[in-house]
């Protein structure tokens, strides 16, 4: 017997921790949702611009009396250089086939921190031809010195140096199978002239400029993965608590009563520190007994007089106190 009582033990307390992560594992489940939201890529597109220079070179030592120089060939030397001619090229592409409107305007003006000069513009123009080149005016030193003198003279200024700016406007619309393509792209030029460490130079910088975009859908998607682990934890649930309910049943069944002595130990264990066993315990005589009606009411008798509770277990467990010729008694009731 005390094997099956052993075994049970053993069950109940296996289902009891199967049943707390049953319901640990199903509440993280229906804390992680079943849907998802995904973007889906429609459509990419991408604006490109490519500035080009040739600077027109003056008969000169440096380049060998080489006249033209290309991006990527030298410095372009102020003293040595006639002109810079400049060129902007613009073209769009995007990954589906797409009918494509091309709105672009231009301004260029020359800079200071105390003024600024437009020195001209191309108007808004429309167009669907790609690629676009549009060719800006030459850059010539001399006429812009000329420019920025006058405008420090008027200005009662005197600037050291001076920037010119190529400000263009593309916006682009693009109408696809998946939607409209909307865009904006400003490639900014800075034409710097400096004088450095590798004497007095023009700079121009950054000539290649691109800005990308797409087209999206969201979607929402069931993630079945989520659903199958839910299934799971129902099914573990329902067998622990199953086998939670089976197992308390058959060891509340097969559970042995308690002793009358482990209810008396039981019954006992909150007054130990005043409790004292005895066999047997004559009483003085002509001693007046006074049945008590609870546990308590003993406890509290025995710290008033500060006297110890005995215990006398036959024939029938009691509890007395002992004040000189008065005994005060609670028999114990095991039955319940």
């Amino acid at each position: 017997m005390k094997n099956v009582i052993r075994r049970l033990k053993i069950l109940l307390g296996f289902f009891i921790l199967l049943t707390f992560i049953s319901i640990l594992t199903l509440a993280i489940t229906h804390q992680t949702p079943i849907e998802a939201k995904q973007i889906i890529t429609l459509c990419t597109y991408r604006s490109k611009a490519t500035y080009d220079y040739t600077a027109i070179l003056k008969p000169n030592l440096i380049y060998n009396n080489k006249t033209l120089l290309r991006p990527g060939e030298g410095p372009i030397y102020t003293k040595i250089t006639k002109k810079v001619n400049l060129t902007l090229t613009f073209n769009f592409e995007s990954s589906i086939p797409a009918e494509t409107e091309i709105t672009y305007s231009l301004k260029a003006t020359l800079e200071t921190s105390a003024w600024t000069y437009q020195l001209y513009s191309i108007p808004s123009t429309k167009t669907n031809h790609i690629p676009i080149t549009i060719e800006l005016n030459p850059i010539n030193k001399t006429e812009l010195d000329i420019i920025k003198n006058r405008l420090d003279s008027e200005a009662g200024v005197t600037s050291t140096q001076y920037i010119l700016q190529i400000y263009p406007t593309f916006i682009i619309e693009a109408n696809t199978t998946e939607g409209t393509i909307n865009q904006m792209f400003n490639p900014t030029l800075t034409v710097e002239f400096e004088k450095t460490e590798r004497g007095q130079v023009i700079l121009i910088e950054n000539l290649n400029q691109a800005k990308s975009g797409s087209l999206t859908r969201t979607e929402t998607i069931i993630l079945q993965e989520v659903i199958n682990q839910r299934y799971a934890s129902y099914i573990l649930s329902a067998a622990s608590i199953t086998g939670l309910a089976i197992s308390t049943y058959l060891y509340a069944r097969n559970k042995p009563l308690p002793t009358p002595e482990s209810k008396l130990e039981k019954m006992l264990s909150p007054h130990k520190d005043l409790v004292v066993e005895t066999v047997q315990q004559n009483l003085p005589r002509e001693s007046k007994i006074i049945n008590v009606n609870s546990m308590d009411d003993i406890r509290k008798i025995s710290e008033i007089l500060a006297k110890p509770i005995l215990l006398i277990k036959e024939p029938k467990p009691t509890l007395i106190v002992i004040d000189q010729n008065i005994v005060y008694e609670y028999k114990i009731s095991l039955e319940k």
